[in-house]
């Protein structure tokens, strides 16, 4: 199963739960985490407001008025035209998904911001330079990285497109230098999601200074995850986990299988292995 099949998946999974009008994202227009707001309700753009003010704590005298912004990974593109409203600039936002692609740029012509926010159906291990001649101001990859088959090549490459000054965001689950390889959670959470080669703690931070990136920015946003209690959690993965063998190779057990891992990964928080981190590094 493809990275772009699997995403196109979860977002027809997305379309039947908001006809019973539960909410996988549609209204942030995001695939990424819900997070709990200090007002305690859970929203996805909890996130987006954390990436805000991380721009912002992170901004230098180098830094543009007008923003140029690679968003790698971009999803239903939620994110862009959050940043877009409040910052200004100008984005392209890349995924593997033709669904996805379609989506976010229906949205952008329905919100006038067509000029501002692009979007297109790319690899971002791929030649990206025709998209960003000149380089750009910002990389965005939200919880897209985990995806990357070698993720400190991943960071590398889209490093390559910062200008002098420009920054990387990254935010992803991080497991623990401590977590096994084979522990059971982590291999049902990696197969679910599609994570083959996730990075540590360590090897992300190794991956930015290869990259010849200075950290500037690391926010634990671990203890705005939501979660459910240990007795729920333990019964939805053992039923999730048997619905998904059963059905693991027709479309519904791509669906099973994420949120298999999903409620895996869960776990694996519960038991303090994995942190949701939100890195800014700089190019000097």
């Amino acid at each position: 199963m493809s990275v772009s099949r699997y995403y196109a998946w979860l977002t027809r999974f997305q379309d039947i739960a908001r006809r019973v009008a539960h909410d996988t994202g549609q209204q942030t227009l995001t695939v990424h985490r819900h997070l709990r707001g200090d007002d305690g309700t859970a929203s996805g753009d909890v996130l987006h407001g954390c990436i805000v003010d991380a721009l912002h704590a992170t901004t230098g005298a180098t830094t543009p008025a007008t923003l140029e912004v690679l968003d790698a990974g971009c999803g239903l593109g939620g994110t862009i035209f959050f940043l877009q409203q409040r910052l200004g600039g100008r984005y392209t936002g890349i995924t593997l998904s033709a669904d996805q692609c379609a989506r976010a740029v229906a949205e952008a012509a329905r919100r006038a911001t067509d000029e501002a926010c692009q979007f297109v159906v790319r690899d971002y291990d791929g030649v990206l330079t025709d998209l960003a001649p000149d380089g750009v101001d910002l990389v965005l990859a939200i919880e897209s990285l985990a995806h990357a088959p070698d993720p400190a090549a991943t960071v590398m490459r889209l490093a390559t497109l910062l200008r002098p000054g420009g920054r990387m965001l990254v935010v992803d689950d991080v497991p623990n230098e401590t977590l096994a390889p084979g522990d059971p959670d982590f291999v049902a959470f990696r197969a679910g999601w599609m994570t083959p080669a996730i990075a540590s703690d360590a090897a992300l931070a190794a991956a930015l200074a290869r990259a010849g990136l200075e950290v500037c920015h690391d926010l634990d946003l671990t203890p705005r995850l939501t979660s459910r209690n240990p007795a729920a959690l333990a019964a939805l993965a053992g039923l999730s986990g048997l619905a998904e063998r059963i059905s693991r190779r027709t479309p519904a057990g791509v669906l099973l299988g994420a949120l298999h891992g999903g409620l895996r990964l869960e776990r694996l928080y519960r038991r303090r292995q994995m942190r949701y981190r939100l890195v800014v590094a700089r190019r000097p």
